[in-house]
């Protein structure tokens, strides 16, 4: 898709000689007075000859070297020379009136600004580049008044990011915000960064509102977000063209001084008030003009011009100069030709043009040029007379910055050079800087009127849109950098959905990119949730002292399945249905039945009904032998039933799953929780699945605060009908709890075979495609609607680069980590070996004595070390405050809880203090539980028996108190004793 830019269309017809009308006056006019210096002097001939080529060569400049143009040049430069911040020149060159209901009044003129964020035309596929650029063509056959496209480069700045991340960043976390703050603002300087604005300035011709609407809706139209400027912004662009200290500027605006007469003399420049007070904020503080160059303040400026277009262009051909390096300002003024005039002047063109290619023809004269501009212009009037296209004057301008000669130079060489790449001619215009200037500033002022006749459809190539810069979200994250090497910083949270996935090959960095998704998600004080089948996320979770949860058959983490983990108890009964079809294998309606009995009888026992399910849960255990104890009662046929259920749910109590007969042992509160199921084995992989999943779910409904859960090597998830149905849930539902779910995986292919996987993506804000395998390419490029340089791309891309696809927009991007981001991420094997070389070098090693005795069962704190702590409680020792036998006060006490018996710490404390009291006088003692007496010790030789009672008893289970009493006076007659703590 290419466009033909036509040749100039106005032609100066030759008259006689092959000279122009403006030529042959010239001629006439030098031509008299070479004519009165021969006939009407007599002088020698040698003098008149010497006198007549004055005239004769000022005819020669004026005729062919444009002398007139020159001369005009000389007197505008001369008297534009130096002005100051203050002088009445500067204010009349600015002429900046006011800024009121976001519309400047400069000179005559209201102007209104429109801020455009451009796109990422360049990697679009060719369908969308056709539909932007045909609605681009709309754009402008709408235009009936000017306007002024203006590209302005200031240098990067992320100060205002940064604080607002700072302001979120918890403390724990400072040392790791930290170190990416530096790593920014450093990478921000040794890359010279620079961010580009771009805004489309409207002069008013008859309404300005309209104009502006106009606009508006056509750039909404194309995909492209535009805000109009209000007061404050106007004011913030203006300003930020001359940017000056305030104690320069007071040097140029103080008061003039009266002279030595007591007479004021007359001032060099304006005196500041409040009516110019504006002015003296935005124009610079002096300028100094050059022949090529302008020293505005401290910087250099040059504007390049072009004059010269190649004949045909491609869409986004300005991108090569829209995305260079380099600090300058790009300017395009459009003029659409008004039709009312516009077809009488073109056929007059063709009539001149015709009747010079007649004469020259019947000569024998072939003039190619000629031929092909009356061709043009033909083309163009019927073009127009279709109604297809329409005929605009455009003008390009570009002013380049240096702090010196020698970095102006080099901009403008480079410049230059980017503009012959494109075939177009570039000009710097001599002695005509002061009107180039005004010519770039954003004031729809034209004044250097160096145009050039062009179509509509050659005119929307010049589309300047095409390649992004920055664009912050407040609460957003850095993702990476993208082709221009602009920070990506988008806040997930504010798409469609937050829902995304990572899709690339092996070894092209995924996980590296994961992890650093994962703490700058943390960072920014979201919380999150890691479900890790290779053990690749424990040391990031560490790093954010989250709760690392292995699930193994040695690990002391659990979920105990019948935890209700925030459901209510009807929802967690009908979970329950589902899990158990997961864990025994599939189960039919009046097993089901059987269950839903049994697992109602287990939780009335705790004290959990729909009322009330704040008790401590039930084990598997506890459903087995409700499970015995019903079958009892159970008719012949029904024990069949039973025995089926008993028999495979054994295998949880005291079989090879065992591990999972236990309480719940997890930091639910922690708000970043890492399930690690490298360990876990394969054949209960789809229970503990289920577990973690229903987890999520609950945790995502329990608020609303920002939360993501990472879902990595998803296709092992995917694979399994019981984990997708629940993560096609999450999909579902997610956005309306705040919650993201972020799936990586090697294959498009896991996605789109399942039901989940389609659903992930058709509810996905945003992907990152990083590289891409040949095998699998075609797939993704259908799959992603990716064009044929997004492809190539996949296929080229290094280690944690390709594409960020953000709702409908694509961006390369790459992915940058800062020093201590990459020592809590690198997967590289190497790495990891070195850094824990360096840790080994680096630490001291702590001697450590362990000398209690972990079978005495009991100790006061203050008596042990934090290593005899440590070690205690990991022996299963609890810790708590209490109150010891004949003491007054409470101390703080490590005792060991019995393994096999559900007490609470203030009956384990009392049994274990008694111990320890009674060991003063005996040595024969021990400890019991259910059944028998809590403490039986021998003394004298007799036995004596304790039972340790809470006092609840009395009031809620008297007859089993009583038949308590009777035992112990059975067996030991008056040698016992009840031991009440309340």
């Amino acid at each position: 898709m290419s466009y033909e830019i036509p040749s100039q269309l106005e032609y100066k017809e030759k008259i006689m000689f092959g000279l122009t009308f403006q030529q042959l006056a010239y001629a006439l006019l030098f031509g008299v007075i070479v004519l009165v210096i021969f006939t009407k002097t007599k002088l020698d001939l040698t003098i008149k000859i010497s006198l007549a080529l004055l005239p004769s060569t000022l005819a020669i400049l004026f005729m062919f070297f444009d002398a007139k143009q020159w001369l005009v040049n000389w007197k505008h430069f001369l008297a534009f020379r130096k002005i100051n911040l203050m002088d009445r020149k500067m204010i009349t060159f600015f002429d900046i009136k006011k800024i009121e209901k976001n519309i400047l009044y400069i000179s005559d003129k209201k102007l209104a600004f429109i801020k455009v964020e451009p796109i990422n035309f360049i990697i679009k596929n060719e369908r969308e580049k056709e539909t932007i650029i045909t609605s681009f063509q709309q754009f402008l056959n709408s235009l009936d008044f000017p306007i002024q496209i203006m590209m302005g480069t200031e240098t990067l700045n992320l100060d205002k990011y940064l604080d607002n991340l700072n302001n979120r960043v918890i403390a724990k976390y400072q040392k790791l915000f930290n170190s990416l703050k530096l790593f920014l603002s450093s990478l921000i300087k040794d890359t010279a960064m620079i961010d580009r604005r771009f805004y489309i300035i409207i002069p008013e011709k008859e309404n300005i509102s309209v104009q502006l609407n106009l606009v508006a809706e056509k750039l909404n139209n194309m995909g492209i977000k535009a805000k109009q400027l209000e007061d404050k912004e106007i004011e913030k662009l203006l300003t930020s063209l001359f940017p000056k200290d305030e104690n320069d500027k007071k040097k140029y605006t103080q008061k003039p001084v009266p002279s030595r007469f007591g007479k004021w003399k007359k001032p060099k420049q304006e005196e500041l008030t409040d009516k110019n007070k504006f002015h003296s904020d935005i124009a610079p503080l002096f300028i100094h003009n050059y022949p090529d160059y302008l020293q505005i303040g401290e910087k250099l400026n040059r504007v390049i011009t072009a004059v010269g277009y190649p004949r045909m262009v491609e869409p986004g051909f300005l991108d090569k100069i829209v995305t260079a390096n380099g600090q300058f300002d790009i300017s395009i003024h459009i003029e659409p030709k008004q039709l009312s005039t516009l077809i009488v002047d073109l056929n007059r063109e063709l009539q001149k043009q015709r009747a010079d290619l007649f004469v020259q023809e019947s000569k024998g004269i072939i003039n190619p040029s000629l031929e092909i501009q009356y061709q043009d212009t033909r083309a163009v009037l019927e073009q127009i007379q279709k109604g297809n296209e329409r005929l605009f004057n455009v003008s390009l301008y570009i002013n380049c910055h240096g702090k010196n000669k020698q970095e102006l130079q080099l901009l403008t060489s480079k410049v230059k050079s980017e503009l012959n790449s494109s075939m177009i001619v570039p000009n710097v215009p001599i002695f005509r800087m002061s009107s180039a200037l005004k010519s770039v500033l954003p004031f729809s002022t034209n004044e250097l009127s160096i145009k050039r006749n062009v179509t509509t459809s050659a005119l929307s190539a010049f589309f300047p849109f095409t390649s992004q810069f920055l664009q912050v979200d407040k609460t957003g994250i850095w993702f990476g950098l993208n082709r221009n090497n602009i920070p990506i910083i988008k806040d997930i949270f504010s798409f469609t959905n937050p829902n995304g996935c990572i899709l690339a090959s092996s070894g092209s960095g995924k996980s590296y990119t994961a992890k650093l998704f994962i703490a700058r998600q943390v960072l920014n004080g979201t919380k999150v949730i890691v479900i890790d089948p290779q053990s690749e996320y424990k040391e990031l979770t560490k790093a954010f002292k989250g709760q690392l949860v292995t699930i193994s058959r040695t690990s002391l983490t659990v979920i105990n399945p019948l935890d209700l983990m925030g459901h209510d108890y009807d929802e967690k009964r009908l979970a329950m249905m589902d899990l158990l079809a997961v864990m025994l294998g599939g189960i039919s309606e009046i097993q089901k039945a059987t269950l839903d009995r049994a697992l109602a009888a287990c939780y009335r026992q705790k004290g959990i009904t729909r009322e009330s399910y704040d008790c401590e849960p039930p084990i598997i255990a506890d459903l087995y032998n409700e499970l015995e104890a019903m079958s009892k009662d159970a008719t012949l046929i029904e024990r069949d039933t039973y025995r089926s259920l008993m028999n495979r749910l054994g295998l949880y109590v005291d079989g090879a799953f065992s591990f999972l007969n236990r309480h719940t042992k997890i930091d639910f509160s922690n708000d970043f929780v890492c399930f690690n199921i490298g360990d876990m084995p394969k054949q209960v992989k789809p229970v503990i699945m289920f577990l973690i999943l229903d987890y999520v779910y609950m945790k995502m409904k329990k608020d609303i605060e920002r939360k993501i859960l990472v879902i990595d090597e998803a296709w092992s998830l995917l694979a399994r009908a019981e984990e997708e149905g629940y993560i096609f849930e999450i999909v579902k539902t997610c956005r309306k709890f705040n919650l993201g779910l972020l799936l990586i995986t090697q294959d498009v292919g896991d996605l789109l075979s399942s039901k989940a996987g389609n659903a992930l993506l058709s509810n996905s804000s945003y992907t990152i495609l990083l590289r891409q395998k040949p095998a699998i390419i075609d797939k993704v490029t259908e799959t992603f609607h990716l064009s044929r340089n997004e492809r190539d791309i996949l296929l080229t891309a290094g280690k944690g680069e390709g594409l960020f696809i953000a709702e409908n927009e694509h961006s390369e991007i790459k992915v940058k980590a800062s020093d201590e981001e990459h020592k809590l991420i690198t997967t590289n094997p190497d790495e990891l070996l070195a850094n824990k070389k360096e840790e080994t070098k680096n630490t001291t090693l702590r001697k450590v004595s362990i000398n209690v005795d972990s079978r005495k069962g009991f100790f006061r704190k203050k008596e042990l070390k934090k290593e005899d702590i440590e070690y205690l409680l990991e022996k299963g020792y609890v810790e708590s405050r209490n109150v010891y036998i004949n003491e007054k006060g409470a101390d703080d006490f490590i005792f060991q809880m019995n393994k096999n018996m559900k007490e609470s710490n203030g009956h384990a404390f009392l049994v274990r203090a008694l111990e320890n009291y009674l060991k003063q006088f005996t040595d024969k003692i021990k400890l019991y539980q259910t059944l028998k007496p809590d403490i039986i010790f021998e003394c004298n030789g007799k036995n004596y028996a304790i039972e340790v009672e809470t006092g609840v008893i009395l009031a809620t289970k008297k007859k089993v108190f009583l038949k308590k009493v009777k035992k112990l006076k059975n067996d030991y007659g008056i040698r016992w004793f009840f031991v009440v703590t309340n």
